[in-house]
C-alpha cells in the first residue's frame, strides 16, 4: 500500500488520535511504556523524547497530573501531535515543540525534569540504505539515523533531576549493552521487564527504568505475555488497550 499522507482518526480508550500513513503511528510499544512508567508525587515535570503523534504523552496524561514537554524533530508530527492534545483537550498538560532534541541545552535547563520517557529508534545504522524503509521519515523513526540511544541516555542524565526516573521500551537482544551505557552516565537500573508474544517464544522487547544517582539493584518484574496459549490476547494486554479503527 502506497504511503500517501492520509490521516485517519482512531480511538484508544478514551482518547482520540490522528495519525498519517507515511508516518510512524501507534503500536503496542507505545502502550506497554506507558503502563510502564512509574508515577507518584514526586512527578511534577516530565519531557517525551521523539513524541511522534503524541501517544504515550496522551496516555499518560490520563495517569498523572504531571506537566509534559513532548519533543518532536518533524515538523509534520508536531503538528499532529499538537492537534491531537487539542482535541483531547489536554493543552494545559502537554506542551508540545517541534525541535532537535540534540539542541537541548537551548530548550531546557540542567536538572530539570523528574521524569524522561522515550520509545526510540530499535535498530542501529550502518550506513546500508537497503536496510532502511523507503520513507525516509519512517526509516529515522525505526533506526538510529537522527539519533542513537547513547545520545539519548546521555541527554536524559543531564536534563534528569538528582533520583530522576528514566523509562524506555528497547529490544531485548540489546539490553545489556543499554544497561552498561546508563550506568556509564550515573542511571541505575531499577526494573527490568520483558515483553513476549507468547510462552514459548523468546523475547523481542524489553522495557526498563533507571533512576539518576541511585544505588544499584535491579528487579527483573514478572514479563509481559501478549497472547495466551490459545493464541488469543491475554486479559492484561485487552485491558491495557481497545482500538476501534
Amino acid at each position: 500500500m502506497k504511503k500517501t499522507g492520509e490521516e485517519t482518526l482512531t480511538k484508544i480508550n478514551n482518547l482520540q488520535l490522528i495519525q498519517r500513513n507515511d508516518f510512524q503511528n501507534f503500536t503496542l510499544d507505545s502502550a506497554l511504556l506507558s503502563d510502564f512508567i512509574t508515577i507518584n508525587r514526586t512527578i511534577k515535570n516530565a519531557l517525551d523524547i521523539g513524541t511522534g503523534n503524541g501517544i504515550i504523552s496522551l496516555l499518560l496524561a490520563n495517569r498523572s497530573k504531571a506537566n509534559i514537554v513532548a519533543i518532536e524533530l518533524y515538523e509534520i508530527m508536531a503538528e499532529i501531535a499538537k492537534r491531537n492534545v487539542i482535541n483531547n483537550k489536554l493543552e494545559d498538560r502537554i506542551d508540545v515543540i517541534q525541535a532537535d532534541i540534540r539542541d537541548y541545552e537551548k530548550h531546557f535547563k540542567k536538572d530539570n525534569f523528574d521524569l524522561i520517557f522515550c520509545n526510540p529508534p530499535y535498530f542501529e545504522y550502518d550506513g546500508n540504505n537497503a536496510q532502511v524503509n523507503e520513507l525516509d521519515q519512517l526509516a529515522k523513526a525505526r533506526h538510529e539515523i537522527d539519533i542513537t540511544i547513547k545520545e539519548i541516555i546521555q541527554i536524559s542524565a543531564y536534563l534528569l533531576r538528582n533520583k530522576g526516573y528514566f523509562t524506555l521500551v528497547f529490544r531485548s537482544d540489546r539490553v545489556f549493552e543499554v544497561v552498561e551505557m546508563l550506568k556509564a552516565h550515573n542511571l541505575a537500573p531499577k526494573r527490568i521487564k520483558y515483553c513476549y508474544t507468547g510462552k514459548d517464544k523468546d523475547s523481542k522487547l524489553c522495557l526498563i527504568e533507571a533512576v539518576k544517582d541511585a544505588s544499584q539493584g535491579v528487579k527483573v518484574e514478572y514479563p509481559i505475555f501478549i497472547y495466551d496459549d490459545n493464541g488469543e490476547k491475554t486479559e492484561y494486554i485487552k485491558k491495557l488497550y481497545e482500538i476501534y479503527e
